[in-house]
């Protein structure tokens, strides 16, 4: 339910948000003054890519955090001009993001025998991202703009895999590219606060490079944890499975990224 609720909070300011914007939006189509000779276009149209560095936060007591992820970003992007200065910035982009976390759980053997490890996942997750920011940027400096930007973005997952090595069995096997979308949350949400500058090229085509911070705010993990005894080892019942608890595991998935992209 805390879940679902975030997602209901994300949804209501969003929607303040941009009935905000679009009024603002309004209010600068009716003012002369604002509009009588900056030829000031309404939108544009922009191509992104965007290196980045994710990671999981676990907030589950046993879950460590084993490292970071390198992936990609890309897509396109779209821009509405409040003003000269104000832009509301949307878009539709692909995440590849992802991180590493350590945690009591159990290898199974060849003769399908359930052996308490410790268990180092990799996570791989893809995901259909949306931003909702607001981006501030200075008057032209010789051809230089520089901006801020802040808002929200909502992510959609489309594809888990995971690693698996098994640090506590001879030779620590590994078990690769399993598929995990049962085991993470379909939607995460991020606070989004950036900067950076454009460089003007000619006539409305720009080329922009920034750096983000997008900050996840909801559990990604969509499994259960296994129950460990006073050793800190997976337990495991008569019947050979390991015990599970009741509740899910939790951990928040947060990345930085370079932007490189082109308006038009």
């Amino acid at each position: 339910m805390k879940q679902f609720s975030k997602i209901v909070t994300l949804i209501l300011f969003s929607s303040l948000f941009l009935n905000n914007l679009l009024a603002q939006e309004d209010s600068f189509e009716n003012d002369p003054v604002a509009s009588s000779s900056d030829d000031i276009p309404k939108f544009r149209f922009g191509i992104h890519l965007s290196p980045n560095i994710s990671w999981l936060k676990p907030n589950t007591k046993g879950y460590e955090n084993e490292g970071a992820k390198f992936g990609f970003t890309y897509g396109l992007s779209a821009e509405f001009f409040l003003s000269k200065n104000y832009l509301f910035s949307t878009g539709f982009y692909i995440a590849n993001l992802g991180g590493e976390l350590s945690y009591q759980g159990v290898y199974e053997d060849n003769n399908g025998l359930n052996i308490p490890s410790v268990v180092k996942q990799t996570y791989s997750i893809k995901y259909i991202e949306i931003p909702l920011t607001l981006k501030l940027r200075t008057n032209e400096i010789g051809y230089m703009t520089y901006y801020g930007q802040f808002g929200l973005k909502a992510g959609v997952k489309f594809k888990s895999t995971s690693d698996y090595t098994y640090l506590d069995i001879n030779n620590s096997p590994k078990v690769e590219d399993v598929n995990t979308a049962s085991d993470i949350f379909f939607i995460n949400t991020y606070l989004v606060f950036g900067a950076g500058v454009e460089y003007n090229i000619s006539g409305n085509t720009s080329i922009m490079v920034g750096l983000t911070y997008n900050n996840g705010f909801i559990n990604q993990i969509d499994r259960k944890f296994n129950e460990v005894d006073g050793n800190g080892k997976s337990i495991i019942d008569n019947n050979g499975e390991p015990v599970l608890s009741s509740k899910d595991a939790s951990a928040n998935l947060s990345y930085v990224s370079l932007n490189i992209g082109f308006y038009f």
